[in-house]
C-alpha cells in the first residue's frame, strides 16, 4: 500500500474516532480499541508496560484514559 493511501486511511480513521467517541478513549471503548479481552487484561499489559500507547488519568475521573490520534496511529 503506497505511503499516501496509508496517511488518508490514518487521518480518515482520526476523524471517525474522535466524531464517535470524542477526544478521549476511556473504559470498554478503550479495551475494545486496543484489542484486549477485558479490562483485567489491559491492566495487566499496563502494569508490565506493554500498552503500545501512553495512557493517563484525568483529575476527577475514574480509570485511565488515551487520546483518539493515539489510538488511531497505533491502529
Amino acid at each position: 500500500m503506497p505511503e499516501q493511501e496509508i496517511r488518508a486511511l490514518a487521518t480518515e480513521l482520526r476523524m471517525q474516532l474522535e466524531q464517535q467517541h470524542g477526544l478521549l478513549l476511556g473504559g470498554a471503548t478503550l479495551v475494545c480499541a486496543l484489542g484486549y479481552a477485558s479490562t483485567a487484561a489491559m491492566r495487566q499489559a499496563r502494569r508490565r508496560g506493554t500498552l503500545p500507547i501512553p495512557l493517563f488519568t484525568v483529575p476527577g475521573r475514574r480509570g485511565y484514559f488515551a487520546l483518539s490520534r493515539d489510538v488511531a496511529d497505533w491502529l
